[in-house]
């Protein structure tokens, strides 16, 4: 399929896109391209691009072609959907696909292009997380409690990436209600039968599998990091309060943070810039400041010591609670952080406040509390979970704001821990185990997350990055870290993970899928529901609310 708008083409013949989905990229014959809407700023350079199949394209990648006018939309958008077809036979990533409507945005952002002042995001096809509103489109939570809802509005950060081009392919799969910290449903790109972790674990396999350039979820106990590592895509967990929460089903308001995911950190990056704003029907978003000019960094400055200044602390015990071949691998990260100039420091990180959990248990109660005469239609783990919830509503308040001052000291305390070790970051792993086969996956609940290293962030609010850094040689299975800095400091987080991954472009490891048809489930836009949510459930937030700070203070 050629370009309706290219002056040169992809390698495309009968055959050739399962072929090359199935091994990788291959260089493709490219014609001489006059040296005029090469390169929009910061992004590669379109001459430099290769690639044999649209789909295989990373996002930074295929909006350097799309604002080139070297790529079509439509046809980034029919290689995705191809490739899809293709392969979710056995990652079954997909809820539901919208190609009418998404063919219709597709050639609206074609429009856009050819005006020649179009967002970098524009005509980028996104997988969104089934807990994310669209009016007029099912909404499920990938539950059964939630059979036949649909969207009575748009939630905030979907509305923004659809009024800047973004492309809606369909909604992904996350466990029931995202409260578990896997995705049992979906098969890892890697390897079909190991877990790819959750709750957003159909946004990170369709990114792994090249279903879609982006994706987005949301993290409540590591819901994006814990995937992205296993997963061997990128992620961005950002501060408590960059991304609007209103339009997305709630696990735990106060935890819940909307993000990015990409191939690398660039792509998680370039989509983060067009997520965040200030929104009235979330007043924490009013006090981040804004975002930089021209959006978050996308390019990494290079040279021989680019991070040299930059201190990472390890926390102590970390190396302790991993398997052999995670030692290796987060070994080897550090070795490479410091190749380029970094510097190591042993730390010991806060401990979390007793009783926080029990805090988060009374917010799931208050929202499903709805359905409380329903429990018997949830699955098993969930059902309990929400149990849990409900009973927790009879706690004393007092119990709730003495738990929430302790929450405030803890997050004061990682940021002292900071400033007295003078880090501009922290490195966990982004898993304990090296795999973790579906049919043994425990169903870990995010209140039971502080078992693994990951609550940490989000009950200081904290924007945290996820990096693939190597797979195991034991499993052949992907391995990532977290970085974590200061409140709203994403684009110095970010700076550094750009440095990481050029030196370092593991993100470009391609899974060994083999091919599995798939008739993907289509569904097109009807009445909204009536609301007066987006969700059309009882999600409207608490007036009450977490606030991040950068204060070292103690309480």
């Amino acid at each position: 399929m050629q370009s309706r708008l290219s002056r040169r083409s992809f390698v495309r013949s009968a055959g050739i896109g399962v072929g090359v989905a199935a091994t990788g990229l291959t260089s493709a014959v490219v014609a001489a391209v006059p040296p005029v809407a090469r390169r929009a700023p910061g992004l590669p350079d379109a001459a430099s691009i290769t690639a044999t199949d649209p789909a295989m394209l990373s996002a930074v990648e295929a909006a350097s072609l799309l604002q080139a006018r070297e790529l079509h939309p439509v046809e980034l958008l029919d290689a995705c959907i191809e490739r899809s077809s293709a392969f979710d036979g056995a990652t079954r990533a997909w809820v539901r696909t919208y190609p009418e409507l998404a063919h219709e945005q597709a050639e609206r952002a074609a429009d856009r292009l050819s005006a020649g002042n179009a967002p970098l995001i524009c005509g980028l096809p996104i997988a969104v997380k089934d807990m994310y509103a669209v009016a007029g489109l099912p909404l499920t939570a990938s539950s059964r409690i939630l059979d036949g809802n649909i969207a009575a509005g748009d939630s905030t950060v979907w509305r923004r990436l659809r009024d800047n081009g973004a492309v809606l392919m369909g909604h992904v799969h996350n466990d029931e209600f995202a409260i578990m910290t896997d995705t049992l449903q979906v098969g890892n790109p890697w390897k079909i039968d190991e877990s790819v972790g959750g709750s957003s674990g159909g946004s990170a396999a369709a990114l792994a599998a090249r279903f879609a350039p982006l994706s987005i979820g949301t993290d409540t106990g590591g819901s994006l990091r814990i995937p992205a590592s296993r997963c061997g895509i990128s992620a961005i967990k950002p501060t408590f309060g960059r991304c609007s929460k209103y339009g997305i089903i709630p696990v735990v308001w106060t935890r819940d943070h909307p993000g990015p995911l990409g191939r690398s950190i660039a792509d998680a990056s370039l989509l983060l810039s067009y997520m965040t704003g200030p929104d009235a029907f979330d007043p924490v978003t009013a006090i981040a400041p804004p975002v930089p000019e021209g959006g978050f960094p996308i390019v990494a400055v290079g040279g021989d010591n680019p991070l040299a200044g930059t201190r990472l602390g390890v926390p102590r015990g970390v190396i302790e609670m991993l398997p052999d071949a995670l030692v290796t691998m987060f070994g080897r990260f550090l070795d490479l952080f410091t190749a380029l100039g970094g510097e190591t420091r042993d730390v010991t990180m806060p401990a979390e406040p007793e009783g926080l959990l029990s805090n988060d248990a009374v917010e799931v109660g208050l929202y499903h509390r709805q359905w409380a005469d329903r429990l018997l239609s949830y699955q098993p783990p969930t059902a309990a979970i929400v149990g849990l919830g409900l009973a927790a509503l009879a706690s004393p308040a007092i119990d709730w704001w003495q738990l929430a001052r302790a929450r405030a000291s803890y997050q004061r305390d990682y940021n002292r821990m900071l400033e007295d070790s003078r880090l501009d970051a922290v490195v966990l792993p982004g898993a304990i185990t090296d795999g973790l086969p579906r049919s043994t996956a425990a169903a870990v609940s995010i209140l039971g997350a502080s078992t693994v290293p990951f609550s940490w962030a989000n009950y200081t609010g904290v924007p945290v990055l996820s990096l693939p850094v190597d797979r195991s040689a034991v499993t052949g299975l992907p391995f990532g870290v977290q970085l974590g800095g200061r409140p709203w400091a994403e684009a110095e987080l970010i700076s550094i993970g750009l440095e990481l991954q050029a030196a370092a472009p593991v993100w470009r490891d391609l899974p060994p899928l083999s091919p599995s048809a798939r008739a993907l489930p289509e569904v097109s836009v009807c009445a909204p529901g009536p609301g007066p949510d987006p969700t059309n459930t009882g999600a409207a937030a608490p007036s009450f609310s977490f606030v991040p700070t950068t204060s070292t203070a103690p309480i």
